[in-house]
C-alpha cells in the first residue's frame, strides 16, 4: 500500500536523447539509487506541467514528480515492495 509523502527531494537526472531519467534522489539524509523506471506520465496544473515518474530501488517503489514551471522535485508517495 502506498504512503503519501509529498515532500521536496533532491534528484540527480540523466538526459538520454529526448527524455529525462531520474538516477538517484536524496530524501532526508538518505540516498536512493533508482534501479528501474516503471512509468512516466505528465499532468497539467494550469500553466504548470508536472511530470510523474514511478520508480523503484529494488526494495521500495516511489512516485517522484517534477514541475516544469517551478523546476522542483517532490516525493509524492512510496511503498515497500
Amino acid at each position: 500500500m502506498y504512503e503519501q509523502i509529498a515532500q521536496p527531494v533532491e534528484v540527480l537526472v540523466a538526459f538520454r536523447q529526448t527524455r529525462m531519467e531520474p538516477v538517484v534522489f536524496k530524501w532526508g539524509n538518505r540516498h536512493y539509487h533508482i534501479k528501474r523506471i516503471h512509468l512516466v506520465h505528465s499532468e497539467r496544473e494550469g500553466r504548470d506541467k508536472r511530470m510523474f515518474f514511478s520508480v523503484s530501488d529494488g526494495t521500495n517503489a516511489f512516485r517522484l514528480s517534477f514541475s516544469t514551471d517551478k523546476l522542483d522535485w517532490r516525493l509524492e508517495d512510496m511503498a515497500s515492495i
